[in-house]
């Protein structure tokens, strides 16, 4: 039988988390017939490919695995609604584990054509059964389009155009996407019983080069999200105004985020938990770093 949803996973490196993603997957209260996983493997180097090829032999479900080049998350998943063959697609971070009502949720708040149906994300820290945790609501986005969690017809996204390949750097892809979809007419809708629970780890000393270094592509694809759409309400929420830079100059007196001291501030907060310090000095570092990429994207 041809599956009604098809659940696309863009995944990259991710040998470690993903079996809870798919895992959770299996544990459906969605007859198996219904739905379909399609995992697409952005060029992973690790042995994502075994441990999915494992995973296989255990899903009640279709399970397929596209192997790409590494191109970045929106041709990954332009070739994963391309290959589904249901008629609702599901977007779902490979870093998500779900409730077994997840694909139900999602395929019943499809009342009728033309929607966004965004699903309930909830922060953990570590990857325990969502099913024994008490439901919550910390989820306050109002993107559009949010891929983390999110459900949509095939046919419109075909008919909007799929996701801008040029964006190959971190960011602002899915957002662009739904800037088109809320263009050709479709509307948001929230769906509170579609939880998904996204796996961070707590930040680290260690790992603030790789976010910062996420915070400058976000900047680079901020200035190619604007210089697409250039309205007013994409330069709001891309923070591309002289207030906004106005600001951050003004809270990083002497480049001080570039400054070697900096680190030793963090780890000194890091070894004596002081987490709101911690927090708040990376959050402007974060924001500066995001101003330097938007520089060199505008100036290029």
């Amino acid at each position: 039988m041809q599956p009604k949803v098809s659940v696309v996973i863009p995944t990259y490196n991710s040998h470690a988390i993903l079996p809870y993603c798919l895992r959770s997957l299996f544990n459906q209260t969605a007859s198996p017939d219904t739905y379909e996983l399609v995992v697409i493997d952005d060029g992973s180097t690790d042995p994502t490919p075994e441990v999915v090829r494992q995973l296989t032999k255990e899903a009640p479900c279709p399970l397929r695995y596209l192997q790409l080049e590494h191109s970045g998350r929106s041709r990954a998943r332009n070739t994963g609604v391309l290959a589904a063959k249901g008629d609702i697609i599901v977007f779902l971070d490979s870093d998500m584990i779900v409730r077994r009502e997840f694909v139900d949720s999602h395929l019943a708040a499809h009342t009728h054509s033309g929607l966004v149906v965004n699903g309930s994300v909830i922060n953990t820290p570590e990857p325990t059964d969502p099913n024994k945790k008490a439901k919550r609501v910390n989820d306050f986005s109002r993107a559009f389009c949010a891929t983390g969690n999110v459900s949509v017809e095939r046919a419109k996204l075909i008919t909007a155009g799929l996701f801008d390949e040029q964006f190959i750097e971190y960011g602002w892809e899915d957002l662009e996407l739904g800037y088109r979809l809320r263009k050709i007419g479709l509307k948001r809708k929230k769906c509170l019983s579609a939880w998904s629970y996204h796996i961070q780890a707590p930040v680290t000393l260690e790992k603030i080069p790789a976010i910062l270094s996420k915070e400058k592509e976000r900047g680079h694809t901020a200035v190619l999200f604007y210089r697409k759409h250039p309205s007013f309400s994409v330069k709001m929420v891309t923070l591309i105004t002289p207030v906004f830079f106005a600001w951050v100059k003004f809270l990083t007196p002497f480049r001080w985020p570039e400054r070697p001291g900096t680190t030793g501030l963090l780890a000194f907060f890091e070894k004596y938990r002081f987490t709101s310090a911690f927090n708040l000095l990376l959050s402007i570092m974060r924001s500066y770093t995001y101003v330097q990429g938007l520089k060199e994207a505008l100036s290029a």
